[in-house]
């Protein structure tokens, strides 16, 4: 019994080493190394998901900088949208559960200001049930939705990120 839980602790730590040092896959990298310098336009109204996605381009050994002019792209939040509404009823006409919906309409340009991308749309749906008799764990589990949706949408400007490089070395 010792041995088996000393060789799972074994492979834990092995695991928590190759994840700390940047391990991936071959051509698993979100963002490519030539992308270079980024800035990100926006309205002070969505702080929220631009921190988010900063963090997620500094993970990735990209450089955010505060000016158009010193970046190689800049990413212009257009839109940001947030909706929250009642999915189902119950047999008493109460709320059983909400959908929530969080949408970002975004261009990327080139360092000259070029529109490189006809606006993009990345977008996320998550539902989730109401427990009528602890609503403080209802509010928890939607704030972590909602934190989990913000993080798909910057997977998803990643992944739209991801295909720059080739898009512009192209005639």
């Amino acid at each position: 019994m010792m041995k088996k839980i000393a060789y799972t602790t074994t492979l834990a730590a092995m695991l928590c080493l190759l994840s700390a040092c940047g391990w991936q896959l071959r051509d698993a990298e979100a963002v490519p190394r030539s992308i270079g310098s980024l800035h990100i336009a926006t309205q002070a109204s969505h702080n929220g998901f631009v921190s988010e996605l900063k963090r997620a381009l500094a993970v990735y050994g990209v450089d955010v900088v505060p000016s158009a002019a010193e970046a190689s792209y800049s990413i212009v939040i257009v839109d940001f949208r947030q909706n929250r509404r009642i999915a189902t009823l119950n047999a008493s006409a109460r709320v059983a559960a909400y959908q929530l919906n969080e949408d970002v309409d975004f261009v990327i340009t080139d360092s000259a200001g070029a529109i490189l991308t006809a606006m993009l749309t990345a977008s996320v749906e998550r539902s989730y049930e109401i427990e009528e008799r602890d609503i403080l764990s209802s509010e928890n589990e939607e704030n972590l939705i909602k934190l989990e949706m913000r993080q798909e949408i910057v997977r998803q400007i990643l992944n739209r990120l991801k295909v720059l490089p080739k898009q512009s070395q192209q005639p």
